[in-house]
Order: structure tokens, then sequence, then C-alpha cells
């Protein structure tokens, strides 16, 4: 179930009182320690874990106990022991498991013994989920992260936090968990104990999940039923464990990389559920290693502890995290009609059986049938699970709900002195963990005795925030924004250099409610003169209205396709000025209404502006001359207008937006609902119009658009934008209310959005005539240069592209884009080939990064 990596527990929690128990090594028969070993008492989800040095301490009440004692690849042993008031010595050595061997053989062709096993696995995983109808649990986690490489220019700065190479420190929680079927969580965090102020990275979205799921963060499980698909399966032999036969199965990824395991499976002869799993992924460069165990509790196999690894390096920072969780069911409520007494055969090995009653629910046919395929055993499952899920929405009369969560943290969560966790912790710290506490304490004893309480970064002004900026937190849940000017200096050929002085206080009360005021006040050097505007929004997660006014030079198309960053590089470098712009003296109120019945979003907007024509400055040069590039006027060429300069006139707009989402879901919680990434297309209707009465301009525009990002699978996704529309009428008009696209003439950009062309020029074809535009992007992690594995790992994705545009001055443009992208997870380089109708126009090569520069 989710169950399988699910959250994070311990059971000796139970016993604060408990006074004895056992304790000792976990180790090889040649004394070789072995980390994260499973011990439990027999029968019982009541266990824990050796920590990293094979230490281990468990505590019981007094009584006599068969503790089993487990490691992946080794024979599981177990001992009676009796405890009394005292703790037990008990070291172990474990013995490495030998496998048996089987050869299987198909009418006159071979087939591994795995398919076989992995086809009945796979059927039989939704079964396995659905078993548990509910349960109660207690969790102990634990996070280690160990850094073995810190940026040069951090290190002092860290080391003072006490963070350091080679230093380990470590984040501990409890909490008690609640579920019931099919998507209801609670959580109760208990306590929390961190050697920071804050926790370290886990991997949630692993925890979160169960290999029994199709995916688990985006990876394929390996009991998926598209798992033939990406993975080939070799069967290593079998073992005997408490009464049961396990078989080994490696996993074998066809193509290695994000969004697949490799590793080993341990699965249950005749039940063909999880005994155990040794696997590892990758992502973003990241390595993750998994590793998880299972015990029978009512007859059912259920996760009891797991440990993930993560390791790799990031932006100068390389590390190792360690997640161990430890987990303790109080309450298990399996479902009657579920049970294991049925035989699953394989549907290529045995003739396919109708099933006696197919309509009849799967419960029943598991009382009066015991022999099924594993595709009509995959079919019922199927069955039985809408039928639950369909009582769940007659309950709560919503099919957009995917899952419902709460979280509460006790007061006292933070608040539990060091003797407490003493007596609950399951898992023994190791020597650095013991040692990252005390260089924690130590430095906490240093400050205080110096008078120093840590004053964190966002709470006071510091020196070097005039060069990095900085958000402060001012309490009550305020904070203040404050942007440095270093990094709003930009330059262009009508105002020459200018500076932004940028800032934002924004109040949040409630649980979505907020306000926020944001100041802009722009320098131009060249024009000498000092201008801005001020941005307003109140609203919460059902309303928003939005007040700004001013006055500034902006961009024609106010979409604002050309960045401050690569304009100033163009025009300062290589002799090109792209960002073409007019005055305007503006106000603007626009009000939003969302997710109404979850799916419609409305926007309605007016903005009154009037607008004075600007033009480069007499004293504009660049650095660098060419003598293929120079200045062009600020007045843009177009196509269809031969004139696109305007006299000074007022424009009021009137804009309006209608946003329909059918299948967009949400989850719950705490009461409030999160809305999920639509499946489904998004559909958008905008009505623009320029008011006679109460202005210069009299037009109409009427457009719409689909846009969808679609998952097709692990590696792989397809983005789509198409948008087409036209005037209905256009009785005065000015270049700036024109239909302008995303063009791009520039090498370098960074944060493309979905309706940007890569070569086209900005202005050349805006339109008051019909439009049409389409756009796709199909990025994959298996197509060419990451087909090689050690490409592939490193992050790097490949995309093609297509862009297309047709108006009156020219039908069917269109580009054809290939890409890579997360070179060194920040870069991206495209090759461009653009034509006109089936001619080719030519080349060109696009350079930059996804990550978006400034706020």
């Amino acid at each position: 179930m989710r169950l399988g990596l699910l959250y994070l527990l311990f059971s000796a929690l139970c016993g604060l009182s408990y006074a004895g128990g056992i304790r000792g090594k976990i180790s090889t028969k040649s004394g070789q320690p072995l980390p994260y070993a499973g011990i439990a008492v027999k029968g019982t989800s009541n266990g824990t874990m050796a920590n990293a040095e094979g230490d281990y301490e468990f505590t019981l009440p007094a009584g006599t106990y068969e503790i089993n004692f487990q490691f992946l690849g080794f024979k599981s042993l177990t001992k009676a022991v009796t405890v009394t008031s005292d703790f037990v010595e008990l070291n172990v050595t474990l013995e490495e498991q030998a496998l048996n061997l089987n050869e299987a053989t198909v009418g006159k062709t071979k087939e591994d013994p795995a398919y076989s096993i992995m086809r009945r696995a796979i059927a039989k995983a939704r079964f396995h989920q659905l078993q548990l109808r509910g349960y109660t649990a207690k969790v102990y986690a634990r996070s280690t992260a160990l850094p073995t490489k810190i940026p040069y220019l951090l290190e002092k700065r860290l080391k003072k936090e006490g963070i350091q190479e080679g230093k380990a420190f470590i984040n501990e929680s409890v909490a008690e968990i609640k579920y019931r079927r099919p998507n209801s969580y609670s959580q109760r965090i208990v306590s929390t104990r961190n050697s920071l102020d804050n926790s370290i990275p886990s991997p949630n979205d692993y925890i979160l999940a169960s290999l029994y799921s199709p995916e688990i963060a985006g990876t394929i499980s390996p009991l998926s039923p598209k798992a033939f698909s990406y993975y080939k399966f070799e069967y290593e032999g079998y073992f005997e464990e408490q009464g049961q036969i396990v078989n080994k199965i490696r996993v074998v990824p066809k193509a290695y990389g994000e969004g697949v395991f490799k590793g080993s499976l341990f699965i249950l002869e005749d039940r063909w559920a999880i005994h155990s799993y040794d696997l590892q992924t990758t992502t973003s460069g990241l390595d993750i290693s998994a590793k998880q165990l299972f015990t029978p509790i009512q007859n059912v196999w259920i996760p009891v502890n797991q440990q993930f690894r993560l390791t790799g390096s990031y932006l100068g920072f390389a590390g190792e995290f360690k997640y161990l969780v430890s987990l303790t069911y109080q309450k298990l409520d399996v479902d009657p009609g579920l049970k294991e007494d049925i035989v699953i055969n394989d549907h290529k090995k045995a003739p396919e059986k109708e099933v006696a009653g197919s309509t009849k629910n799967l419960n029943n046919l598991i009382k009066e049938q015991k022999e099924f395929s594993t595709k009509n055993f995959r079919k019922l499952t199927r069955q039985y699970e809408k039928e639950q899920k369909k009582e769940k929405k007659t309950a709560i009369n919503d099919d957009r709900l995917v899952r419902s969560d709460s979280i509460v943290i006790d007061s006292m969560a933070n608040k539990r002195d060091t003797t407490y966790w003493q007596a609950l912790r399951p898992i023994p710290l190791t020597r650095s963990e013991i040692s990252s506490y005390q260089m924690q304490d130590s430095i906490k004893v240093v400050k205080d005795s110096a008078g120093v309480r840590k004053r964190p970064d966002s709470l006071y002004f510091k020196p070097m925030h005039i060069l990095t900026g900085n958000t402060y937190a001012l309490g009550n849940r305020n904070t203040f924004y404050f942007k440095s000017p270093i990094w709003a200096i930009s330059y262009n050929t009508v105002e020459g250099n200018s500076v932004n002085l940028i800032t934002e206080w924004t109040k949040r009360w409630g649980r979505s409610s907020y306000l926020s005021v944001r100041p802009l006040v722009r320098y131009s050097f060249g024009r000498k003169r000092v201008y801005g505007n001020v941005e307003t929004n109140i609203g919460n997660n059902k309303w928003n209205l939005f007040l700004t006014g001013g006055e500034m030079a902006a961009q024609i198309n106010n979409e604002n396709p050309i960045p401050p960053l690569p304009n100033s590089m163009a025009a300062r470098f290589f002799d090109r000025n792209f960002m073409k712009l007019y005055q305007k003296q503006f106000g603007k109120v626009e009000f939003s209404l969302k997710n109404i019945a979850d799916v419609v979003t409305l926007n309605a907007g007016v903005e009154f502006e009037h607008r004075k024509e600007l033009f480069n400055q007499e004293s504009a040069r660049p650095i660098f001359f060419w003598n293929k590039y120079s200045y062009t006027s600020n007045r843009p060429d177009n196509k269809e207008l031969a004139n696109t300069g305007f006299p000074i006139h007022n424009a009021t707009i009137l804009d309006l937006t209608a946003t329909i989402r059918p299948w967009r879901r949400y989850l719950i919680r705490n009461g409030e609902k999160r809305y999920l990434r639509s499946k489904g297309p998004s559909f958008i209707v905008n009505y623009k119009s320029g008011l006679a009465f109460a202005g210069d301009v009299d037009y109409s525009l009427l457009q719409g658009t689909i846009r969808q990002n679609l998952s097709l699978g692990p590696r792989s996704n397809l983005e789509y934008f198409v948008n087409g529309g036209g005037f209905l009428s256009k009785n005065q008009m000015y270049f700036p209310d024109f239909r302008h696209f995303m063009g791009n003439e520039f090498f370098f950009q960074y944060a493309y959005p979905p309706d940007q062309f890569r070569m086209l020029p900005y202005y050349q074809y805006s339109t008051a005539s019909p439009f049409f535009q389409a756009h796709a992007t199909f990025s994959t992690q298996r197509f060419v240069i990451t087909r090689i594995e050690a490409l592939r790992t490193t992050g790097i994705s490949e995309t093609l592209q297509l862009h297309y545009l047709s108006v009156p001055t020219i039908r069917n443009y269109s580009e054809i884009v290939y890409g890579i992208d997360d070179i060194l997870r920040v870069l991206r380089l495209e090759a461009v080939a653009q034509f006109q109708g089936t001619k080719f126009q030519g080349m060109g090569w696009r350079f930059g990064t996804s990550i978006r520069i400034g706020r």
C-alpha cells in the first residue's frame, strides 16, 4: 500500500516505562557489522533496526520472546530470549543466504522463470494494496546528512552553523499515522529533534508510495502493469524463510536512468507478495538506493522498516543522505473478503478460463472460486477497486477528490529533552551522530555564553543584502522583500542604463488569505527621469483583486517576450536592440474568481493607458561595434503595417478570460483543497475590446487556446499549446493593439514559455487579421545521445519541438527544434531549423537556461 513506503515509525515508542530489553551487535561471520539490519518480535510488527555500525537496542517489557533478525542477502535468524528488568546482551552473527536454483521450461522454448513469477506478482499487486482497509501505526524516522564537499565561498559561514565536510547532522521524528482505504491519511507529529535549526532533505515522494503502485515519484515500479515494457527480469534462485519460499528476482531496466529501478526484488511463492527489495534509481543526477523489509501480520505481509540513501552533487555541494524508517502497526483492519487462499495461474502457462459470474464482487468470487488466471485476476481487482471508489464517492459526493490528509504537530513536538529521546529512540545513534548533537550543543553554549542569540538572515539587515537582496520575516506572518538594485540594472536604447528599486510587503492570515503591496521605482539615466508603479494584490484561494498604476516604459507586446538580461547583453555587446518600448501612464484593475466548481476560473480586467511613442537615445552606443549589425529604430518593422508609429492617445481596454480544466482533481490537506496538475487539456477563451467611449481605440478581439502537459511515461513528456482567433471589429487601432507573438532573435534566452518561437522576429508578423499558432514540445531521456547511459544518468534530456504560425503576411511559418536540456543541470542548447511552407529558410542556435533569473 502506500503503506509500502509510508511514513516513519517505531514501536518502542509505546512504552517509555520499559526498563529492560535486548541490545548488542549484528555482524557477519568475519566480524563485519550489518548496518540497518531488522530486529522484530516474531509474528508482530514490534521491532527496530540496527544503526549504521550494526549496533541495536530494543526495549521490551519483561517476558519471553522469539526475536527475528533479518538482513538482505543473509539467512534470517530467530532466537528465544527472556527479558527481565535489565537489558540482555545479545550479539548475533548472520550467515550469507545461499540460493537454490530451479529450471523451468515452457513447451519447446525456454523462458526465464522470473517472468512467470513476475506476471503473477503483477496480477496480485493491487490486491495486496487493497487487503488493508485501514491501520494505525507509530513511526520513527531518522535523516542523516554527511556533506563531503562544500563550496569554498560558503565553507566558513556554514561552519559557524555546525555544517562542515565530514561531519554528520541529523533529524529525528516520531509520528502517529492513521489510514482508511482508499485515500484517507492523518498524521500527528509527536516529537522532532535535529542537530541544526532546520530539517535536511528527505525522499518523501518515495516514502509516501508503495512498490505495489504502478509508479513511485514518476518511477515505474517493477510491479506495474507496464513493467515488461521497461524491464527485463532474471531468476537468481530461492531460499526458505519462516516456512515460505522466497524467490530472488533481478530487476534489469531496458535503459537505466530516471524513471526506472534496478536491483533485486524478493517475491513470496504462492502469495506473490513482496518479501523485501533492494532497488536503485537516479533523479537529477542523484543516485537513490531503497531497501525495505516486510513481515507477516494477521496473515498479510506488510512493510516494517525501510532505508534510503541519496548520493550525488549539485552546484558545488556533494554529500550523502540516509533516511531510516521503522514502523509499528497497532491496529490492522484486514479486508476479510480478500484472503490469500487462492491460486493465481500464469495465463501464458495455463489455458485461460472464463471466470464464473464475473459480474460478482471480487470477495464473493474468492469465496466461490479459488483459482484465477493472471489476466482475469487483474480485471477482477480493477473492478473491485472501482466499486470501492464508487462507494467512497457516493459517501462524500465528490469524484474529483484524490486523497484526504491531515497533519497535526503536537505543541511539545520540538521541546522534548535529551532524556526523553534516550528512552524513546529505537535505533541507537552512531558515533558520528552523537558527535553531531554534541557539536551543535557546543555551538549553542558558545553563543549563549557570549550573549548571542541566533539571528536568522530572514530577520535582520546585513550589508551583503545590498548585493544579494533578501526576504525578511517580520513576524505575525508579515514578510518584506528587497531586491538588490545591482541585479536590477539593465540597458536598452530608449532608456540607456536604468536601475530598479523593488520591494514587496506581504501579509498573510487564515488559511490562504493574503495582501501584498509591491512598489517599483525606476531611474533612467538616458532619459534622466524617475518613474515607477505600485501593484497591490488581495485575495485568497477563491478570489483575487489586483490593482496597479503608475508610469512606465513598457514593451509594445505586453506579454514581454524580451527579458531585460538578454536584451542588455544584445544591446551592449552585440549591437542589437530588440526591446521596443512605448511610454504609458496607466491604471488597471483586475478581478479573478478561482476554482469555480473546481474547474473554472474567470478573470475580468479594465486598463486605462495614456500612450506616447518613444525613440532611441541619440547617445545610445554599444560597447563593441559589429559590421553585420547596428541599432534599429524603436519603431518596429511590420509586414502588415507600413508605419508602426502612433500619435499620443488614450486607450481603455476591457479584458475577459475564462479558463476551464474539466479533468482537474485535488487532494485535501488539513481541510484545505490543493489542486493537482490536470491530466487533461485546459481550454481558455479570451475577449479583448478597446472601449471607444472611454478612449481613442475601438476594436474587439476573440481568441481561444487549448494547452496540455501530457505525461507519456517515465522520462517522456509532451506539452502542446494551440491558439487562434481574429478581430471581430477594428474601427480604430494602433500598433500596440495588434496581436503580437512571442518571438525571439537573440541566441541567449531563459525560461521559455510554451508559446515562444525560437527564431521568429518579434514584431514583423504582428497582425490585426485572423491568426493561428501551434507549439509542441516532446521531451525524453531516451532518444539519441540519451541512449548512452553515462549521459542519461547525469539528468540531461532531449527535446523535439515544433512551432507553427499562420497569419496573412506569412502562411505556414514553422520551426523544427532539437534541444538538449539540463546540461550540468542548468543549461540548454538548441538547434533550430526555419521553414516557410516546405522551403528551408535557415539554421540557428539557441543557448540558455531553464532557471528563471531574478524576481
